[in-house]
């Protein structure tokens, strides 16, 4: 099968503003946005070169199939693809070139000409980035983003991926989010706010459970600490040269996976429900963030 590999944005100096692009018509597999920055006196941290992307939205006909923050980004990406974001070049020199690359996926594996984003017409699929230029990390940013086409491909499905803000409930204890109905999901990724602290053994999250038609489904109960347990099937390590590197899935991210082996033998089916519920048993009353990961049927 072929491939098309093209640059719709290229060595775009970066600004803050919110910047839409239409996308290719071709089945799309993924989408690479590379950021270079120069550092500023020192090393700029992982969290200070990725503050430079704000957001990366795509919508299709005007409907949101792609919306998550740049951390986001790189904690799917850990999940997908087994790896850590690699960013480049880890010195503290002045004016010090850094990259740092982003992939957006529309299936599981890339280059799946069952699993991409369908063919489009010209117009009908735009990508928002949404940037910021940091004021003392890091500077003189360069973006580019490239596209993988698949010509010919006709996909049967395409991975969606959203993110859902949860308010703080008022209360600590069970809190329960409503989820959407229809897809199969892939994941729930997990962003907490209170992780544990020194001295603490304080989660915002303490647990969480899925329920399905008001009865408890596959995670009955699954305790952030035994979730923690999980990164090692999803999330490779790295050497790190410099403290500096940090982290790439900071502590504050779990997922509850529900494609453990890859095969889609465990996906959670929502398709007929009249009830799905992520129940969060909080630890701390505050808000806290979820990627839902879903399989969307062509």
């Amino acid at each position: 099968m072929d491939f098309i590999r093209s640059n719709i944005l290229k060595d775009h100096t970066a600004a803050t503003e919110a910047r839409t692009l239409d996308l290719p018509i071709n089945p799309l597999s993924h989408i690479l946005i590379s950021l270079e920055v120069y550092n500023v006196t020192d090393e700029a941290t992982l969290a200070e070169i990725i503050a430079f992307i704000n957001s990366v939205s795509i919508t299709w006909k005007g409907q949101t199939i792609y919306q998550l923050e740049s951390e986001a980004i790189s904690a799917q990406m850990a999940y997908l693809f087994a790896s850590q974001v690699h960013l480049s070049n880890n010195v503290a020199t002045d004016n010090a070139s850094r990259n740092l690359g982003l992939i957006i996926p529309f299936g599981r594996s890339i280059f799946n000409p069952d699993e991409c984003f369908p063919a489009t017409l010209r117009g009908e699929l735009q990508l928002t980035l949404d940037t910021t230029v940091p004021a003392t990390s890091c500077d003189n940013g360069i973006i580019n983003v490239e596209t993988v086409e698949l010509p010919g491909a006709s996909p049967s499905r395409y991975l969606k991926s959203t993110m859902l803000s949860v308010t703080a409930p008022g209360a600590t204890g069970e809190n329960q989010i409503p989820l959407s109905i229809g897809n199969r999901y892939v994941a729930l990724a997990l962003q907490h706010t209170t992780f544990t602290l020194t001295g603490s053994h304080t989660y915002g999250i303490k647990s969480c459970k899925i329920k399905k038609n008001n009865k408890e489904w596959g995670y009955s109960l699954a305790k952030t600490q035994a979730m923690m347990i999980d990164r090692i099937f999803r999330v490779s390590s790295l050497p790190r040269d410099i403290a500096a590197f940090g982290q790439i899935i900071p502590d504050l991210y779990t997922w509850l996976d529900f494609d453990p082996v890859g095969n889609g033998e465990f996906l959670l089916e929502s398709a007929g429900l009249s009830s799905l519920d992520l129940i969060l048993d909080m630890g701390v009353d505050e808000a806290c963030k979820i990627i839902k990961m879903e399989l969307v049927d062509l």
